[in-house]
């Protein structure tokens, strides 16, 4: 699984010192919440759920006796019980049973997904960029975007909790602007060729050659061409007098950050970047259609909240607060920050956050008089686990 890398704010904003910031894109969220039950929608082959006799569509309505408060923490519950437990199950006919389940020492103990779908969950990655992951089924996904130098960099990934090998690459996704019109998703030859041209697509090639080459522990190849590594006719990319070191850097981020084709195996990550031309308007709508199910998320420009939180609640927030705590401040202007919770300093009445940035200055700070709200949000893991969490 990929790393979610700094380097798309590091390198890239780099490129050309006349060149627009970096526009973070924030998902369009509803209110909603997950399941009040956990019906089961899909069990992983010889584990210990489908072993006891559980099926699709049964419904796990306690374990040990402990009712969850909704289909979300049932994977808590789970996690936190005796390797040999007693579950209440309801099946589709409307009877009930308890049954004893001997469950894995490890991740996923149980080995069954709760349907969640309806439910929209927000959150910000390690990148400093708002998140939203959604549920269809067995399967989630999670998008997160920024806008750099005429390209949406959106990360995207889909956890694979059905029973079967998921096969995932930038084809499974299709976009919209803002009116609606088909964004084409590029690849990432496309994306080196809108920038840099054929110095582009060919430190690509090689990149790419030499990252196949070393999770394959073979040879590293020749630095010889081909034509894959060359752009259409004409195609001279915007960018082509770019620093030669930031051409390359970008090149091996894109070789390593990308969402190339591959199968994913039941309860793995597909993790990666897909890419398309900056929209004429916004929101980007991204969608994944698999299984005859439809993940879709909107990415648009940040919205803050409207209310005024009082001096007294906001204090009290921050003083509440651990830190590492992922965090989303309107500020007194409109304007959005996220970010990671470091400490809030009582006397000067100033909050403190770990931004991420590669050079010696990589913390924030607002005073509470510049800022109108503050939430909480959940952190997007840096790296995907081995098996998906929303297994239980």
């Amino acid at each position: 699984m990929k790393r979610l890398k700094l380097i798309p704010l590091l390198v890239l904003a780099g490129c050309a010192g006349n060149t627009p910031e970096i526009k973070r894109l924030s998902p369009a969220t509803t209110a909603s919440k997950p399941p009040v039950q956990c019906q089961i929608v899909s069990l992983l082959k010889d584990s210990p759920a489908e072993k006891a006799g559980l099926a699709v569509g049964d419904v796990i309505k306690s374990v040990n006796g402990q009712s969850p408060a909704d289909a979300s923490v049932l994977s808590d519950i789970v996690g936190a019980a005796p390797d040999d437990s007693d579950f209440e199950i309801v099946k589709i006919d409307g009877t009930s049973s308890h049954v004893k389940i001997h469950l894995n020492s490890g991740r996923p103990r149980l080995g069954s997904v709760c349907d969640l779908a309806g439910w929209e969950k927000p959150g910000v990655t390690t990148a400093g960029n708002e998140s939203l992951t959604v549920f269809a089924g067995p399967y989630a996904l999670t998008v997160s975007g920024i806008i750099d130098k005429g390209v949406v960099f959106a990360r995207v990934r889909l956890s694979n909790n059905s029973d079967k090998p998921l096969e995932a690459g930038p084809a499974l996704f299709s976009a919209t602007d803002g009116s609606g019109a088909a964004q084409a998703i590029l690849s990432p030859k496309d994306v080196m060729c809108y920038l840099y041209g054929d110095k582009g697509a060919h430190l690509l090639g090689l990149k790419k050659k030499q990252k196949d080459t070393l999770d394959s522990h073979e040879s590293v190849p020749s630095a010889e061409s081909s034509p894959d590594e060359h752009c259409p006719w004409g195609t001279k990319g915007h960018m082509s007098s770019a620093d030669p070191q930031f051409i390359d850097a970008n090149a091996q981020y894109v070789a390593t950050e990308s969402l190339w084709p591959s199968t994913y195996q039941p309860g793995n990550v597909a993790d990666g970047l897909i890419y398309m031309k900056e929209p004429t308007g916004l929101p980007v709508t991204l969608t994944a259609s698999l299984d005859g199910r439809t993940l879709m998320v909107k990415l648009g420009h940040p919205v803050g909240k409207t209310v005024q939180m009082k001096r007294s609640e906001l204090v009290a927030f921050f003083e509440s607060q651990k830190k590492g705590a992922q965090l989303r401040l309107t500020l007194r202007k409109g304007q959005v920050f996220v970010g990671k919770f470091a400490s809030y300093d009582s006397l000067e009445e100033r909050v403190w956050f770990n931004t991420p940035s590669g050079g010696m200055l990589n913390t924030t700070s607002y005073s509470v008089e510049n800022i109108r709200f503050a939430e909480p949000l959940e952190q997007v893991p840096a790296k995907a686990p081995p098996t998906s969490g929303d297994l239980n």
